[in-house]
């Protein structure tokens, strides 16, 4: 299969174009993984002298294909021995079925899917009605949400003037990555995140509409934005919260983050709880 721009972006937009499915690189450059609900079920080395394609497989099956291709697929090469069984590694430069490459792929995701438990696999079908859109913070949409965030945490919290010394730490003038998800065409949740140092991307403005909660949109947002501060190279996300966002804490815990001593511009902040988790 010819390793140029055309077949490249063809196997990453199929990739992509599963319901739920994003794509992230938490090894570094390459591979490109695609995950979905934060599980990997592809990995993707477009390199000119290392052309190959890793997905996940049911056992059986992936004997099958190694025994139809020998040597030119194979145990996933990355996988420890208990793993191998479990993954298939395609040479892409001698492999030209570009339909039974794009089936093993489907087979990949249904693999990962099948493992999901009932409530994740609901959660992925709500999930599945959404559209979500990389932007920056001057998109209207990003601040009309984040005008409903404000006045949600007015409602919380009190009365404006006590979160007055939380705004200057949120102008959407200093963010420049931002995730917002649609239904239906309406904006219905963001996140995002800018940096704190090199090391750490600070996660901002997280909000879902009330009306599309319980249905795990802000931990697929988590995920999300996670994904994109690992490509932009961060190896720690953190985040400030209050005491009193019972939600958010949980949410943020669920994820993985744990409470640290507050950094830089909170330190002192009696009502802010801070958190990090490692990307």
């Amino acid at each position: 299969m010819e390793n140029h721009k055309k077949i490249i972006d063809t196997i990453n937009e199929y990739c992509r174009r599963h319901p739920g499915a994003y794509e992230t690189r938490p090894f570094g450059e390459y591979p490109i993984c695609y995950k979905v609900m934060g599980k990997i079920f592809a990995q993707f080395n477009p390199q000119e002298n290392f052309y190959k394609m890793t997905l996940k497989c049911v056992p059986e099956k992936a004997y099958l294909y190694r025994q139809l291709y020998p040597g030119i697929i194979v145990r996933g090469y990355h996988c420890p021995p208990v793993q191998q069984p479990h993954w298939n590694t395609i040479d892409l430069d001698s492999f030209s079925d570009q339909d039974l490459l794009f089936q093993m792929i489907d087979e990949a995701y249904e693999t990962v899917i099948n493992k999901l438990s009932k409530k994740d696999k609901e959660k992925l079908r709500s999930l599945s009605l959404l559209e979500f859109r990389d932007t920056n913070g001057e998109d209207p949409d990003f601040a009309m949400l984040c005008g409903k965030l404000d006045r949600a945490l007015d409602e919380i919290v009190g009365i404006e003037y006590q979160r007055s010394k939380y705004d200057k730490f949120n102008q959407r003038d200093s963010i420049h990555d931002v995730v917002v998800a649609y239904h239906d065409g309406e904006p219905v949740a963001c996140g995002a995140f800018k940096l704190f140092d090199d090391n750490h991307a600070e996660i901002k403005r997280v909000f879902v509409d009330p009306a599309h909660r319980h249905m795990g949109l802000g931990a697929e947002l988590i995920r999300r934005l996670e994904a994109k501060a690992k490509m932009s190279g961060y190896r720690w996300c953190i985040l400030e919260t209050g005491r009193m966002l019972e939600a958010a804490n949980a949410l943020y815990k669920k994820a993985g983050y744990q409470m640290i001593p507050n950094y830089g511009q909170y330190e002192g902040m009696e009502d802010s709880v801070c958190m990090e988790h490692k990307i």
